[in-house]
């Protein structure tokens, strides 16, 4: 709220007066009240304008946060309850970390683009997109959700917990993975050459070697021989293999584990690289881990039309304290402890319409009807 002055035929007017965000995003504005004329406000004291300005201020800021408390009180209850893995009632969860671990999909290794490009030109006929796909599967590797290894006390990606912006339940995921993975195993010297060409450039060799223990098998042990042999500067040819697929020994099901370990790896040592960078403390990679499994958010969703859905940060300790810095280093703004659509995409480089946009369908879905 604020205060809002108008002339009217040379008079002066004072109103009460509240910003808002419009369905589309954009701000309005609104006249809670009519105060009178200016110069009856100021007959008795000429700072009265300004006196009545900080007041509305300070009114309005405690009423925003008079709401918010309320909110948070009623959440703590369920949002304690949350961390059980056979949580079948209270809020919805939402995991907002693959937006840390998408960033680097896309701004560093690039592999959105490259993935969408691979299909478009040589698997147009997927049904599915290749890029989501694998980019689920290397989160949730990442972040240690899954379905199938139920452990006490841990959460796993599934019926009541899904991933910010990605609509697959985990079935739906499964059923997309088995073809997915006959695509990775066809075009593997083609992504392999493209993240390395892309790191080595932003990185260098010895940032590559020190994550590549693991594709050793793969004769890809990152050495300058090999980077050669890649063919950095091919122009784009993607036809010119100077590897060939004889080399890749192993079968095709541990191929794919060794691509998925060494994307895993090679995103969360630029995480943490970016982390140390940004704020200039060395974290474990375990604590990194562990922050991104614990950002969570609660969707509050309304009984009636006229309410908005709000989303919750359901843990509020050191964890959140340490996951806001990842946040920043990769460029994205912390997520506020409740917040709307609108703010939420604000905050995530991106622009959310609707709720259904944040929220998977088969949690979104299963909420009551308005």
């Amino acid at each position: 709220m604020y205060i809002q002055l108008k002339k009217s035929n040379g008079t002066g007017y004072v109103y009460l007066v509240e910003s808002f965000r419009k369905d589309d995003g954009s701000i309005g504005h609104r006249t809670l009240k009519k105060l009178g004329r200016l110069e009856d406000l100021t007959k008795d004291d000429p700072d009265a304008l300004e006196k009545l300005r900080k007041e509305v201020k300070i009114k309005s800021s405690e009423l925003r946060g008079a709401i918010n408390k309320d909110k948070v009180g009623k959440l703590r209850n369920i949002a304690h309850n949350t961390r059980k893995v056979d949580y079948v009632s209270g809020l919805p969860q939402i995991n907002y970390a693959n937006y840390v671990i998408y960033s680097v999909w896309v701004e560093v290794l690039k592999l959105e683009y490259r993935l969408d490009y691979l299909q478009k030109r040589y698997h147009s006929g997927l049904k599915y997109r290749l890029s989501e796909i694998l980019f689920i599967t290397v989160a949730l590797d990442i972040l240690n959700l899954n379905p199938a290894k139920e452990q006490s006390g841990r959460e796993v990606y599934g019926e009541h917990l899904g991933f910010l912006g990605i609509d697959y339940s985990y079935e739906e995921y499964l059923d997309c993975l088995e073809d997915a993975k006959r695509v990775v195993n066809e075009e593997t010297l083609r992504i392999l050459r493209f993240i390395v060409k892309n790191l080595s450039e932003q990185y260098g060799v010895e940032f590559l070697k020190t994550a590549s223990s693991n594709m050793e098998q793969l004769h890809l042990n990152l050495d300058r021989s090999v980077l050669n042999d890649l063919s950095l500067d091919d122009n784009g040819d993607d036809d010119k293999n100077t590897i060939s697929a004889e080399e890749l020994v192993l079968t095709k099901e541990a191929r794919i584990i060794q691509i998925f370990s060494f994307l895993r790896i090679i995103i969360m040592k630029i995480i943490k690289y970016k982390l140390q960078e940004s704020s200039g403390q060395d974290y474990d990679f375990s604590l990194i881990r562990s922050a991104m499994q614990k950002a969570v958010l609660l969707v509050d969703y309304p009984f009636d039309s006229n309410s908005s859905f709000l989303y919750i940060k359901r843990d509020n300790g050191e964890s959140v304290l340490l996951m806001n810095q990842i946040m920043k280093a990769v460029g994205l703004q912390p997520l506020l402890n409740i917040i709307d659509k609108i703010e939420l995409g604000h905050r995530l480089h991106t622009k959310f319409k609707e709720d259904r946009q944040i929220i998977p369908a088969y949690i979104y879905n299963k909420l009551p009807q308005q």
